[in-house]
């Protein structure tokens, strides 16, 4: 496909909500009927009812080429979201006081880097995150005693039946964002914490890594503080035979060699950086970062896969603030202080999850319809599971651990019995810098979702 700089389904998601549904389902029973969505689909996207922010317009009608499969493909995935949306937005208003019975909106509105100003005033600053309101797309009925407007997060996937898309994927330090001072220098506090426990964990590896004699010490010797150990970086070229690429901290080193702590920014053994071929170094390559006979990556790597990892050190930190960070990734991931922030009798919020491809004939298959978890849906569930007396907990998931590299690690957020979150820390590349939170939900919690709009949601 070809790359327009913009999430199709998003686009095909609009003008699907502008469209008949009994036009949907002609549209979905072959390839000629996806063909016809996407010639109507662009007179849609170009009139008045599609609105954009500044520079998506030209963009968005790209995406209306039939011959491009995977624009086929988002074509499917729109007609499931917009029959997801369809489901929700009748009860939610009805929730709101005035019902919309009526399944064509008025309007659309792509949000992108700068929001329509018709929808300005809903995106939200707050927690951290220039649009803490992560609605890509928002939809508008003429609704002036009631709920006019709707915006959706859209994730896809190929057919229900695949793993759920993340919901999220931020730098672990980055989920802990306060409001207030008071809240912030608590928060902050947290960090440090566990930036601690890195630090000392990573320097322990280091010196294990020295007495395994992947690293011999040339001149100089380690420093017995932790925080000046990982605060040392090493550089090195020597002309005609290598150049590192960057400065590393030591925990980075890739190969194994001789290091000078006396000059650490004049390293002249290139096999902490390079891998030797032949008569002259090149850089690694991923299998032999892989293999401990050549690379102290590997070692590392070996220590974050094993009992003894620095997940570990840091879930017991998140643990002694379990109910803080709980609090944080949920919000992070499922808006739960949106309401706090707009008035939600004129804006509602749902993550949406589209499901569909297209066969070898470019025929629609899988097309499911998957339940929007509305914002009052999800804090009605949370509601739920608050009433017990449990607490929540971050749990290593042993089992997906087993068959991790090391620099990915398995967790779930629970509370009591029931699975919340299904969580992922990874690092990439560098141990120094802050692993990457990745979400999903649970089925546990999912279930627990089940209300039928307007009715009570179940009580674990």
């Amino acid at each position: 496909m070809a790359n327009i700089g913009i999430e199709v389904s998003e686009i095909m998601a609009g003008v699907a909500m502008l469209m008949p549904p009994n036009d949907l389902e002609k549209y979905t029973k072959d390839q000629a009927g996806l063909v016809k969505f996407l010639a109507v689909g662009k007179k849609l996207a170009s009139s008045n009812k599609f609105v954009y922010s500044q520079g998506l317009k030209e963009k968005a009608l790209k995406a209306f080429e039939p011959s491009d499969n995977d624009f086929l493909t988002a074509a499917v995935q729109g007609i499931s979201a917009a029959k997801s949306i369809r489901d929700w937005v009748p009860i939610r208003s009805k929730e709101s006081g005035t019902a919309i019975t009526k399944p064509i909106c008025d309007k659309v509105y792509l949000t992108g880097d700068k929001w329509p100003d018709d929808v300005k005033k809903y995106e939200v600053d707050a927690y951290g995150f220039k649009s803490y309101n992560s609605s890509d797309i928002i939809f508008q009925w003429k609704n002036p005693k009631g709920l006019a407007f709707y915006g959706v997060s859209l994730k896809k996937k190929p057919s229900v039946k695949d793993s759920d898309p993340t919901l999220i994927n931020k730098a672990f330090d980055s989920v802990l964002t306060g409001e207030s001072p008071k809240e912030i220098k608590e928060l902050g506090k947290i960090k440090q914490e566990v930036q601690e426990a890195r630090t000392k964990y990573f320097a322990r590896v280091f010196r294990e890594a020295v007495k395994a004699k992947y690293i011999k010490i040339s001149k100089g010797s380690l420093p017995t503080n932790d925080k000046q150990l990982m605060g040392i970086r090493v550089y090195g070229e020597v002309k005609n035979v290598f150049k590192a690429k960057e400065k590393f901290a030591l925990i980075n080193i890739k190969g194994k060699g001789r290091l000078d702590l006396i000059n650490p920014l004049k390293q002249t053994d290139p096999n902490i950086f390079q891998i030797k071929d032949g008569k002259s170094y090149r850089e690694f390559k991923k299998g032999e970062l892989r293999d401990k006979r050549l690379s102290m990556r590997a070692f590392v790597n070996g220590k974050l896969a094993s009992t003894d990892s620095v997940f570990n050190v840091m879930v017991k930190v998140m643990n002694k603030y379990a109910d803080k960070f709980a609090s944080a990734l949920l919000n992070l991931v499922l808006k739960t202080n949106l309401y706090n922030e707009l008035d939600e009798n004129q804006f509602a919020f749902a993550l949406v999850t589209a499901a569909g491809s297209i066969d070898k004939d470019g025929n629609p298959k899988n097309l499911g319809v998957i339940k929007a978890k509305g914002l009052y849906t999800v804090l009605c569930g949370l509601s739920a599971l608050n009433k017990g007396p449990s607490k929540y907990e971050m749990v290593l998931d042993k089992q997906k651990n087993k068959d991790s590299d090391g620099a990915k690690v398995f967790l779930t957020l629970k509370k009591g019995k029931i699975n919340i979150l299904d969580l992922q820390l990874k690092y990439k590349g560098d141990f120094l810098g802050q692993p990457q939170f990745a979400a999903t939900l649970t089925k546990d919690f999912k279930d627990i979702l089940t209300e039928q709009y307007g009715k009570k949601c179940k009580t674990p």
